[in-house]
């Protein structure tokens, strides 16, 4: 296990260690303001993703043959790929102005690069899952490294070479490119070019849509789960405007991003592992109770010196614009902690078809941030702070 984790882990920790590295230079051309708008045109794909995959990716490590995974992949990209076309028709005809007047003035092109975002972020997270299924591990980490590559190099090259009035598009070409050059190493480890018939196309179309009755609690989880993520940027935007929504953006980029990276690292081996030794007992617990038990460890003493030392590092690291970010990190820091636990086991849930939990607890979470938006949007409470 410790192997197939180092697989994965040392991949993700050259990726991370180059975004680390790249961040006091991209916040050099790129202000919190500018980061903001890119937090809100991200906050809402991500939510579109949800919407267009319905989370139905992770029952793919539940069937029963690499024929049925194979499908049920191939199903969900079809699916993704009309949907995307569809988000694209209804930003270009229906939501256009609406966009423009809002916190994505400063983005040109929205119809073209939201649905593409969408397309390339859930089909790279499909493949995932079915690489995943297939035990190639290694894929995942050549995949993080090139994402960062992407970033890094179309971030920087876009505000040095081609700086323009929409300075935020470099930052969103920078995350596009990222999970499209993630997809094409995913589709490279993947065989879904088998199905080449447009019998077996139906037949993986099919295959989604049988899934149906798991389908509306994935998807309820997910997106429960999706907003209780967003909604704080468009909570922290309202408030502060894009500058304090840039400001957290960034707090995320430094905890958030490292903490889902690793979590799911461990969470990708911990799922393929434990899915076979559910097939063989399926009272075994012993995996995730182990998993969780060390993961809490390593969590407790990293996170610790992250809140420490965020006074000093965070002006070092990205400049004195910067330090709004400072308790935003150290807030993000207590939360990251058990998210970094829950990701390691997350889908040991679905393997054991039990989906309820999950579901209540992250409805729950989204409810009562839906509420304290509301108040703040209402009665500005909070402007002052």
């Amino acid at each position: 296990m410790l192997a197939d984790i180092s697989r994965i882990a040392s991949g993700q920790f050259i990726a991370q260690l180059m975004l680390l590295i790249s961040l006091p230079f991209i916040t050099r051309y790129y202000n919190p303001e500018e980061f903001g708008v890119f937090a809100v045109f991200s906050a809402i794909t991500w939510i579109l993703v949800a919407f267009s995959t319905g989370k139905v990716e992770s029952l793919i490590i539940t069937m029963k043959s690499k024929n049925k995974a194979l499908e049920l992949t191939v199903g969900i990209l079809v699916i993704l790929l009309i949907v995307s076309f569809l988000i694209g028709l209804i930003v270009e005809f229906l939501l256009l102005d609406f966009l423009n007047t809002s916190s994505l003035e400063r983005v040109e092109y929205l119809s073209i690069l939201m649905p593409a975002t969408v397309l390339f972020i859930g089909s790279a997270q499909t493949l995932r899952f079915y690489v995943t299924y297939l035990g190639c591990f290694s894929a995942h980490g050549i995949a993080a490294i090139l994402n960062a590559v992407g970033i890094i190099f179309i971030t920087l090259g876009y505000a040095i070479f081609l700086d323009g009035n929409s300075l935020p598009l470099g930052l969103i070409l920078g995350q596009l490119t990222g999970h499209i050059l993630s997809f094409f190493i995913f589709l490279f480890y993947a065989d879904i070019f088998q199905i080449k018939t447009f019998k077996r196309l139906k037949i993986s179309i099919n295959l989604v849509f049988n899934q149906t009755q798991k389908i509306s609690i994935l998807l309820i989880t997910q997106l429960a789960y999706v907003l209780s993520v967003q909604i704080p940027i468009l909570l922290i935007s309202s408030v502060g405007g894009v500058l304090g929504a840039g400001a957290f953006s960034m707090a995320e980029r430094i905890v958030s991003m490292p903490t889902n990276t690793f979590g799911h690292a461990v969470g990708q081996v911990v799922r393929h592992r434990f899915s076979k030794e559910y097939a063989a007992d399926h009272q075994n617990t012993f995996l995730p109770r182990k998993v969780i038990s060390i993961a809490f460890l390593i969590t407790i003493i990293s996170y610790s010196l992250i809140i420490a030392l965020a006074d000093q590092v965070i002006p070092f690291l990205l400049g004195d614009q910067w330090k709004a970010a400072i308790p935003f990190v150290q807030i993000i820091a207590i939360m990251e902690l058990f998210n970094f636990v829950l990701y390691s086991v997350e889908d040991v849930s679905i393997i054991r078809n039990n989906f309820s939990y999950r579901m209540w607890s992250q409805v729950a979470q989204l409810m009562s941030l839906i509420v304290l938006y509301v108040v703040v949007d209402m009665t500005n409470i909070l402007l002052s702070a």
